[in-house]
């Protein structure tokens, strides 16, 4: 036995002799390369995968690897500092550093920094909460409180929009928290970072992608507008990496289909892996009496291993789901299609073969979700995916595009005919009924054609001329297809002109408003008018609500124009009311103008700058609008009645709910739709309320 403990004390003398000269050793060499000069670099903390410390202090990340990379080949030494994004753009400004490891490029930053050959195309995409509807554009932000990682390139983007309030955060995570917690509407980022913080706060049911990325931004390694001999060396280092490989590498490890689970399972079990094995050594030379013991421990920490690679690998299957299939429907989403299109056109010297887009939007779907419920019409959408896939033929893709439109993308198709064929043939299957629990619905849909090359050259011009065609026949009556060409492209041309024209149509003062009087049948007498509003255009003449209020509601004008009829009406009411002529003056109001949060709030500034008395305005809503949201509807309700305003519900008898609803809005005035009279006598519900 004593002999046992000398050769304990033996061993462990030489292992800490062993340690501390190959520690010397280290520090030798340290110092003989003490005197070449150490190039130092900046880089965000938290902005994983393209920099972040992780869990054991460590920075890592798509951008350490690759200045690591270029230090190795170019043999120069380079010091890499995490801190905040603020504190690397100042230390950069001030000199404390000679570069940074990642920056995406504007005209403002090319003006002040020499940046690169770009590592990287990040897209920037808009991230707000599940519940958020109609936004799909950066544009559609307008009024709202957006979050965005201080300084970074999204800060430029939200200087363009007016009416935006702004929300600037450390970071993209703290931004992403804050859309969560419900102090901010939106939250601009980038798409990989997002994703990447949204999985690992377990936010990805909370939060969604919407529309198409803002930007796709150029993004590389960055030093001062002076530092010439630093930029040459980065851009010669990142020349010979590409050409060896080592950039590929690096980048699959951190952006390919193949990301490596087991360098992120490494990251977190490194230190005790390691001391779990040098324990095993020391047992297998010391102490053999606990090898069995050992084996089971290591046999439990592989099994966790094992566990937490699952994990990570439907982890990753779970990130690429949410960015590229539709959770409704499991079907492709819109980013997926185009993608699929996109890669058609990157090998310039292959000849395409013909494919043909077509672009599906359900008929009148949106009265579906306002009177069956959003449950139903998911339902439905998801019937409607199953029944198109089983409509193409195996290399066709099928994608929704978003809301009740679809994506089809044919390949190789041999003429014309094919394609119209497989047109029909879905508008055939739209006559069988969908069964939804009680409900047995019928439904129908238009679809746009679009053919490569005829319809365009490039994914752009495709997509966008596909949507032309979409609209073309809808303007038919939907339930039909039409396809693309020269006529649709000068028609589109022209709707362009005739919306830019509209959009200067209440700066140049071309609106005006026509009343339609509203006769007291039991006295002959006016008792009030309906606002009707024209359009004196320049050049075609007096146009009517039905040439451009449809160009006003797509665009968003509406809610501009909507406003400028209810101050006219106000003035116009006003000026009457002087004259002492009580008359009632009747406006119409859109669902955006109505959905607004300060709509209350812009009518009530309107009557106050015109002088008319509240009870001589009377705004009139559908009942489609009304039956929406019924809680809006009702809170709004309330509040114009408070502030003695009518309001008036036209179209009654149109819906389905409208006389479950009724009893409890504060309503003035029904236009009861002929509909609903004939129906009068055949509905006992009816002649109860009639």
């Amino acid at each position: 036995m004593r002999n046992y403990g000398k050769l304990i004390v033996l061993f462990t003398i030489i292992f800490i002799i062993g340690n501390g000269f190959f520690s010397y050793g280290e520090d030798l060499n340290n110092l003989n390369e003490g005197n070449n000069k150490v190039y130092r670099f900046a880089g965000d903390y938290n902005h994983p995968p393209y920099e972040y410390v992780d869990k054991n202090g460590r920075f890592t990340g798509f951008n350490v690897d690759i200045i690591n990379a270029i230090a190795e080949i170019m043999n120069i030494d380079v010091q890499i500092i995490p801190m905040s994004w603020d504190n690397a753009v100042w230390s950069l400004d001030t000199g404390e550093v000679d570069g940074i490891i990642g920056m995406a490029q504007n005209d403002s930053r090319l003006e002040r920094y020499r940046f690169t050959s770009h590592t990287l195309l990040n897209e920037q995409v808009i991230f707000v909460h599940k519940d958020t509807v109609h936004v799909s554009s950066i544009e559609e932000l307008a009024g709202f409180r957006v979050a965005y990682q201080r300084g970074d390139y999204n800060e430029a983007v939200l200087l363009r929009i007016s009416n935006v309030k702004r929300f600037p955060k450390i970071d993209q995570e703290e931004a992403l928290m804050a859309l969560a917690n419900g102090e901010v509407d939106a939250v601009l980022g980038n798409k990989l970072v997002g994703i990447y913080h949204l999985q690992r706060n377990k936010l990805t049911d909370e939060i969604k992608i919407v529309g198409e990325p803002i930007s796709s931004v150029k993004y590389g390694p960055v030093v001062s507008m002076d530092n010439e001999e630093l930029l040459n060396i980065l851009e010669e280092g990142l020349h010979l990496i590409i050409e060896n490989k080592t950039y590929e590498a690096i980048y699959n490890k951190w952006f390919g289909e193949s990301i490596s689970n087991l360098r992120l399972i490494l990251d977190l079990y490194k230190d005790k892996l390691i001391f779990g094995l040098i324990i095993l050594l020391m047992s297998f030379v010391f102490l053999y009496m606990y090898s069995k013991r050992l084996q089971k421990e290591v046999s439990k920490r592989t099994l966790e291993l094992e566990m937490a690679n699952k994990n990570l690998i439907e982890q990753q299957k779970e990130i690429y789901n949410l960015a590229y299939f539709d959770p409704i429907t499991s079907l492709p989403n819109r980013t997926y299609f185009v993608e699929e299109v996109n890669n058609k056109f990157e090998n310039p010297d292959e000849v395409l073969s013909n494919f043909a887009i077509l672009f599906l939007d359900i008929d009148r779907f949106k009265h579906i979700n306002d009177t069956l419920g959003h449950n139903v019409g998911d339902y439905i959408l998801k019937l409607l995916g199953n029944r198109l896939s089983k409509l193409v033929k195996s290399g066709d893709i099928v994608a929704r595009a978003g809301g009740d439109e679809f994506y089809i993308l044919m390949n190789n198709y041999k003429n014309i005919d094919e394609v119209t064929d497989l047109a029909e043939r879905i508008l055939a299957d739209f006559k069988s009924p969908y069964i939804v629990k009680d409900y047995t619905l019928y439904l129908t849909t238009s679809i746009g054609i679009v053919t490569f090359p005829d319809g365009g050259v490039d994914t752009h011009s495709l997509i966008k001329n596909a949507d032309l065609a979409l609209y073309k026949s809808k303007g038919l009556g939907g339930n039909t297809y039409y396809i693309y060409g020269e006529e649709i492209k000068s028609e589109g041309l022209e709707r362009m002109m005739l919306l830019n024209q509209l959009r200067y149509a209440v700066e140049y003062d071309e609106l005006v408003l026509h009343y339609q009087p509203q006769i007291d049948i039991s006295t002959g007498e006016i008792r009030g008018v309906e606002a009707l509003v024209r359009w004196n255009h320049p050049e075609r003449g007096l146009l009517y609500p039905d040439e451009f209020i449809y160009l006003a509601e797509e665009s968003g004008f509406i809610i501009q124009m909507g406003e400028w009829i209810i101050r006219q009406a106000c003035l116009d009411g006003k000026k009457w009311q002087d004259e002492g002529k009580e008359i009632i003056v009747s406006v119409n109001i859109s669902s955006k103008q109505f959905q607004q949060d300060d709509f209350v709030n812009k009518v009530t500034e309107i009557i106050n700058e015109s002088g008319l008395n509240p009870r001589n305005l009377t705004l009139e809503i559908t009942e489609t609008i009304a039956i929406s949201d019924i809680k809006h509807t009702i809170e709004v309700l309330n509040r114009l009645r408070s502030l003695g305003i009518a309001v008036a519900i036209d179209d009654f008898g149109t819906g389905y709910s409208s006389l479950s609803y009724l009893n409890e809005m504060s309503v003035n005035e029904l236009k009861i739709d002929r509909s609903f009279i004939w129906d009068i006598e055949r509905n006992d519900k009816n002649k109860l309320i009639s």
